[in-house]
């Protein structure tokens, strides 16, 4: 994907955001991350398709903040969102004292001033409780065990917001099999090559 689609396709998502940090976070993503282990692609014209503008699906299913990323990694897609609504309080949360290193780093670099960075896993003690607006993962766990970390993070009306692939259906079946009285959206978007993707958003029955 060239740089000029890239960025008409960021402007569609999020219209009025400044799409040049994310060229920033393609670098620092290349560079860094890669090295660390922490996404397996290198070339930054994948980088920017295949995860920036993946993670960018989610702005326009945003609302208010805080917004808390679970298993954030690399800051997919918890950094995208931050530099593309950046007047939300966004919550990276990750275990792994490399990907929290990497984040601190991206972070300042990027100049995001509303990021708060925590090293822990979703259940840990340390993650506020019924606080969080929204809660977003990407490539973190299926659907029904993703409602269990995020469930008693949101507040009342808050929902989770996950990105997810071929495997969807089947992790939605699940996940209302246990949990009926769930609602449960899907929007499709369409992946690099073929296929498409999906935006699952779970939140409590009414």
């Amino acid at each position: 994907m060239s740089p000029e689609r890239f960025r008409r396709e960021i402007r569609k998502l999020a219209p009025g955001a400044d799409p040049e940090p994310l060229f920033l976070l393609a670098e620092l993503l290349r560079e860094m991350a890669y090295p660390l282990g922490l996404i397996g692609e290198d070339r930054e014209d994948l980088l920017r398709e295949r995860h920036l503008l993946d993670s960018a699906r989610l702005v326009p299913y945003l609302s208010s903040g805080p917004v808390a990323d679970l298993g954030s990694g690399a800051g997919l897609p918890g950094l995208v969102l931050a530099v593309l609504r950046p007047d939300l309080e966004i919550w990276l949360i990750e275990p792994r004292r490399k990907a929290v290193s990497f984040l601190e780093y991206a972070r300042a670099k990027l100049g995001l001033k509303r990021v708060k960075i925590l090293r822990a896993r979703a259940q840990d003690p340390e993650v506020p409780r019924e606080y969080f607006h929204t809660v977003t993962a990407r490539a973190v766990a299926e659907l029904a065990r993703l409602w269990e970390y995020a469930a008693p993070l949101l507040l009342p009306e808050g929902y989770l917001l996950a990105l997810k692939g071929p495997r969807a259906p089947q992790e939605i079946r699940n996940l209302q099999d246990l949990h009926p009285e769930l609602q449960v959206q899907a929007f499709r978007y369409p992946l690099s090559g073929k296929g498409t993707g999906l935006v699952v958003k779970i939140r409590r029955g009414v």
